[in-house]
């Protein structure tokens, strides 16, 4: 089973890969876990533990097309993340962890959602580019 994991917030752009979920659960993935998560900090780690395939979906501020999308590495997340989050641990945080840990998923890929520069506005989620790379990947 390949679970999709979407992390983020109801504000903002940070709203991206929560809808990058809503569009994907509308193409009836078969085999497919699809979950929205608000700021969850380290209790990330605890969607990691059935050796399911994990995609997670993030919003990253890339100056870069806002929408589209990118795969990273977890070198590229901590790059391009210079904050931890007001509720505990940020994704790039949390993922490092995991990694020290070696509680990461044997099958894990991270997609980035571009905000472009402006975090406090939500740009239009290119559904075709979100397509086009994560359908491979389940």
């Amino acid at each position: 089973m390949t679970r999709v994991i979407g992390v983020g917030s109801p504000f903002g752009a940070d709203r991206l890969a929560w809808l990058a979920v809503d569009h994907l659960s509308t193409l009836q993935l078969a085999d497919c876990e699809l979950i929205k998560l608000d700021r969850p900090g380290s209790q990330l780690l605890n969607h990691f533990h059935d050796g399911s395939k994990v995609i997670l979906i993030d919003a990253v501020a890339l100056d870069e097309t806002p929408g589209g999308v990118s795969l990273l590495a977890l070198a590229d997340l901590q790059r391009i993340s210079t904050s931890t989050s007001s509720h505990g641990f940020g994704v790039a945080q949390t993922l490092a962890l995991g990694a020290e840990l070696g509680q990461m998923p044997p099958d894990f890929y991270l997609v980035g959602i571009h905000t472009g520069m402006a975090l406090s506005e939500l740009p239009s989620l290119d559904v075709n580019a979100l397509e086009h790379l994560v359908l491979p990947l389940i």
